[in-house]
């Protein structure tokens, strides 16, 4: 009897998805490390009687970071709000060319998030979270990350939205 050879597993998948997820990636770690954080408020606080000083702030820091990471990967998989109710009614061009000026406000979005983001670091690169002491301009550069996300995951759509005009 003769065995049948065993095909190879396919190597190091999830490794693969991190590669080509990062935004993804970031914010499955910072959820996970906002879930632990809250957790171990609760425990600290209500049933060992010793609150974590630096938990609250730590918890609304990362919050405002899976917020806005979170708002970019929507956008890469188009989870963002669009107005279907009236659009899918639409002829052909005419869906196009609301899906296109989708886009346009997504990118006049997501540059003024990169430049009043980076004017909020600026004005708060002094100030410091008072328990965590680090700058509160932390806090504020998810802000511009998160628009240049917004820009890079949705240009390759916006070029297909872009095709498909042109081919009608």
């Amino acid at each position: 009897m003769t065995q049948k050879p065993i095909s190879p597993p396919q190597k190091l998948p999830f490794l693969r998805w991190c590669l080509y997820n990062p935004g993804e990636l970031a914010g499955m770690v910072l959820s996970i490390l906002l879930t632990v954080i809250i957790f171990l408020q609760v425990i600290f606080r209500y049933f060992l009687h010793i609150p974590l000083a630096w938990g609250e702030e730590f918890a609304m820091f990362l919050f405002q970071w899976v917020s806005f990471v979170g708002g970019a990967v929507a956008v890469r998989h188009r989870f963002h709000y669009t107005l279907d109710l009236v659009t899918k009614r639409f002829p052909g061009r005419w869906k196009i060319a609301t899906e296109i000026l989708g886009s346009a406000a997504l990118f006049i979005t997501a540059y003024l998030m990169i430049h009043m983001g980076i004017g909020m670091m600026g004005i708060t690169k002094f100030q410091t979270y008072s328990v965590l002491g680090i700058s509160v301009a932390y806090g504020y550069l998810v802000i511009p990350i998160s628009g240049a996300m917004m820009i890079y995951y949705h240009v390759p759509i916006f070029t297909r939205q872009i095709q498909a005009l042109i081919r009608r």
